[in-house]
């Protein structure tokens, strides 16, 4: 019995051995990658559907990191614009089209921090501007919906740092860079403002990602009232008043699935992801796919 037990132990073993994986990808002077994306959000409006390239190229290679430059070259929006709400959603893709961002990475990949980081707010302001005196220009009405400033907050808010570190990390190309992934290993992570809980699984040259909220009820009142109060100040206290009756009919829900298909040098060959989001009885799902062009 003693013999079986540890035969059991020291296969379990060999299999959680083989079933993890270091991702660091080739870092070279030079070397481009060049990928497609395309996403679709299907709600009760018409799906909005969102066709990029973006390129990937490697410079500053030293033996602690390397400078990943990220310019996302073309954007196509297929939604009524005309409608004020999805013309809002859609911008936010708009924001960086042909901004080159230098990310500064660590041996493995994993990104650091936004080496020209001025630059590209300055970029991606002048851009948001544009946008949002379009939205207003073609849909007056829309302020009595949205203030002005609580949009303009609201892309700010996505010009820091940790926001365009995101966009490139979260289940995107650079996503897993410098993790060391196994069967059932877990993490904490971020969708859209809220805190998730990621389990990964590798089967062979895939890894699997799952993500599922991971908040208190505390924790989200404390957000919902957070983003009011940054969007629309003047509706902030009523909403803090009456938050227990809001999240009663909010009820948010967020899951997620992500399976990348990854290459012999460590950089993604597809990316697939599929979101479910629910909230005050409304279902939205964001279907994203990723592949690798050249």
């Amino acid at each position: 019995m003693k013999k079986l037990f540890l035969t059991t132990a020291v296969l379990l073993m060999a299999f959680v051995a083989q079933a993890q994986t270091k991702i660091a990808p080739k870092l070279e002077n030079g070397f481009k990658a060049v990928y497609t994306d395309v996403s679709t959000i299907e709600a009760a409006q018409t799906p909005i559907k969102v066709t990029s390239e973006t390129e990937y190229a490697v410079s500053n290679v030293t033996p602690n990191g390397a400078v990943i430059t990220v310019t996302t070259t073309s954007v196509k929006i297929d939604a009524d614009e005309s409608n004020p709400m999805m013309a809002i959603m859609t911008a936010a893709s708009k924001m960086l089209e042909g901004v080159a961002v230098k990310f500064n990475t660590d041996a493995d990949g994993q990104v650091l921090s936004v080496a020209n980081l001025d630059e590209v707010k300055a970029k991606a302001s002048a851009m948001t501007k544009t946008l949002i005196d379009k939205i207003f220009e073609n849909n007056p009405s829309i302020a009595d919906m949205v203030p002005r400033e609580g949009l303009e907050k609201q892309f700010a808010d996505s010009m820091s740092e940790k926001a365009f570190i995101a966009s490139v990390t979260t289940n995107s190309v650079l996503g897993l860079n410098g993790k060391t992934i196994a069967n059932g290993a877990t993490d904490s992570s971020e969708i859209e403002g809220m805190k998730t809980k990621r389990m990964f699984f590798v089967a062979g040259k895939k890894i699997i990602v799952n993500s599922t909220l991971d908040m208190t009820k505390e924790e989200l009142k404390d957000l919902i009232v957070k983003k009011v109060a940054e969007q629309a100040p003047d509706q902030a206290e009523m909403v803090k008043q009456n938050i227990d009756l809001v999240m009663d009919q909010m009820k948010p829900e967020i899951s997620a699935k992500v399976t990348y298909t990854m290459q012999d040098n460590g950089w993604p060959l597809s990316i697939t992801s599929e979101m479910t989001q629910t909230m005050m009885g409304q279902t939205e799902k964001h279907t994203e796919v990723t592949t690798l062009k050249q």
